[in-house]
């Protein structure tokens, strides 16, 4: 009973590729914009807190997370994250080579690893529609034994990356705060008297008309 009663602290923490995930605190939550060690479902990894607060199962769901946040970045752990960029690279030569049979346009603009090492995670553009990777992959799980998350992007998920400027002349809005795209936006896109100045930078709808009445 005394368990039970224990207070339960829960943090929302984003990750690089811009999962939200809700973990439960193992030790005094960071503050809000500092990067933490969490434990996921693909081993251990840095995201940032966005959210911290007791939890409720009104609002966090029936049971607490099993995901669990471990601690604050620390200096110590700076040379094993520029290890595992420069092993990233390596991984990315390897999976480029090993593709460009099948897929010779392919480039990869994104490759990071997880700090635990344990998964690679691959952002990659191509002409051809859900290319053949399985070979690359299956090369970088024998060569590397870490499991690849391979991702096709399309021309917002490169501006959201990469970066850019609106035709406002401001940041777009994908690579600064959005993180979804109004999928209800595609229904109005034929409407106006000159849709091309309806579109952003990366030549699809521009996301901001979301918000304008």
């Amino acid at each position: 009973m005394e368990q039970a009663r224990e207070e339960i602290r829960v943090a929302q923490v984003v990750m690089p590729e811009k999962g939200l995930f809700l973990v439960r605190c193992a030790c005094p939550p960071p503050p809000y914009g500092s990067l933490a060690l969490v434990t996921l479902d693909y081993g251990s990894d840095f995201g940032m807190v966005t959210d911290t607060a007791v939890y409720d199962p009104a609002r966090h769901g029936a049971r607490p997370p099993g995901f669990q946040l471990l601690r604050e970045k620390t200096p110590e752990d700076d040379a094993q994250l520029a290890a595992n960029e420069k092993l990233s690279q390596a991984m990315r030569t390897t999976f480029v080579k090993t593709a460009q049979t099948a897929v010779p346009d392919l480039q990869v603009p994104y490759v990071r690893l997880s700090f635990g090492r344990n998964r690679l995670f691959i952002r990659f553009t191509s002409v051809q529609q859900k290319p053949d990777l399985a070979r690359p992959i299956a090369e970088l799980r024998r060569l590397f034994g870490v499991s690849v998350n391979a991702w096709q992007m399309g021309p917002r998920d490169e501006v959201s990356m990469l970066g850019g400027l609106g035709p406002c002349g401001r940041a777009c809005c994908c690579c600064t705060w959005q993180q979804r795209y109004p999928a209800h936006l595609s229904a109005e896109r034929g409407r106006g008297e000159n849709p091309a100045a309806l579109n952003g930078t990366c030549g699809r709808f521009k996301c901001c008309l979301a918000f304008e009445k």
